[in-house]
Order: structure tokens, then sequence, then C-alpha cells
């Protein structure tokens, strides 16, 4: 039998109690990485004189802003109103891109706008809805098996290795564009 001195045996004790802490705050985090709203915040379209819910750096599952709203009003003085029509546009090009990549309108929202932030630390300067139109618009099929965050990667790569922004939307159509 191995004779372990007490001093080990409660560090032993103690490394298991941290990891199952630790993996206990690991799956509540993941938990809370749903798309879905709780049922008591439903989110609502937010007017136009609501000033700051559009200035939050990610948009969250319960934020009081539609991701249209949220995306195309970042870095105005105050939110567009949900009728807006660029609001709306957008609204159009989150269900097209929702449905071909099957990620949330929220989580898509999210990821251009990091791509477009992560774009502006490298020296070049693209709007998050002009990422989000060029994506949307590669022609993908419906429900492919890669995601909005994966091919928005691959367009920063390529747009960091100085390939031209024409260039990399075309190879990216090229790559995951329709086959029919």
């Amino acid at each position: 039998m191995l004779n372990i001195p007490p001093n080990m045996t409660t560090l032993a004790r103690a490394g298991r109690s941290s990891a199952l802490v630790l993996g206990s705050l690991l799956c509540l985090a993941i938990g809370g990485c749903g798309d879905e709203a709780p049922q008591s915040g439903e989110r609502r379209n937010v007017s136009g004189d609501e000033a700051g819910a559009h200035r939050v750096k990610w948009l969250e599952v319960a934020s009081q802003i539609t991701p249209a709203q949220w995306l195309v009003s970042r870095g105005e003085a105050k939110a567009r109103s949900v009728n807006d029509p660029e609001v709306q546009r957008v609204a159009s090009l989150l269900t097209e891109a929702h449905k071909r990549y099957r990620e949330s309108e929220r989580m898509i929202a999210n990821r251009s706008a990091q791509v477009s932030e992560m774009l502006g630390q490298i020296g070049l300067d693209e709007n998050a809805v002009h990422i989000l139109d060029d994506l949307t618009g590669i022609g993908g099929e419906v429900g492919q098996a890669e995601g909005y965050g994966a091919i928005s990667q691959y367009y920063f790569n390529l747009r960091a290795a100085s390939v031209p922004r024409t260039e990399a939307l075309a190879t990216l159509k090229a790559r995951y564009g329709s086959k029919s």
C-alpha cells in the first residue's frame, strides 16, 4: 500500500476540491452563454432617445436592444429606431446570416464588431456592417458546416496577411460559396 505523507494527502484533496470548484464554475459560465433571452427580460426595441444601450462593447443575451439596432448604432450619439431603413436592412442581413451559418443574430453581430475592431488594431478600417454584408454575401449554402465565426476569422487572417479586401472575399467565395 502506498504511504502518502499527511501534508501530501491534504494537498491532493485540495487539488481535487479546486478542480471540482473550477469545473463547476466553468459549467456555469458555459451555461450562461446560450442565446435564449430570459423569459422575464424580453428584448424590446429601444427607441432612439435611449442613449447608452448601443454603446456596450458586446451585445449580451438580455440586452434591451436588437442586434441590428446595436450594430448600426455603434459609434453614434443615440440608438437608431427599429424602423430606421438601415436597421431594417441589417436585420434582414442578420436573418440571412443566421439561416446560412446557424449562429444567432446576436453572435453574428458581436463577431462582425469584433472583426472590425481586430482589423482596426492592425490599421485596417472596416465597418462591422460592411463586414456582415460582405460575409453574408459570399453565397454559401444555407446550413453549411462552417460557422460565421470561422469564416470571419479566415477573413481576418487573410486581411492581416495583407490580402486586399476584394481578393480576400473572392478567396472566401471560392472556398465557401455556392457549389451549384
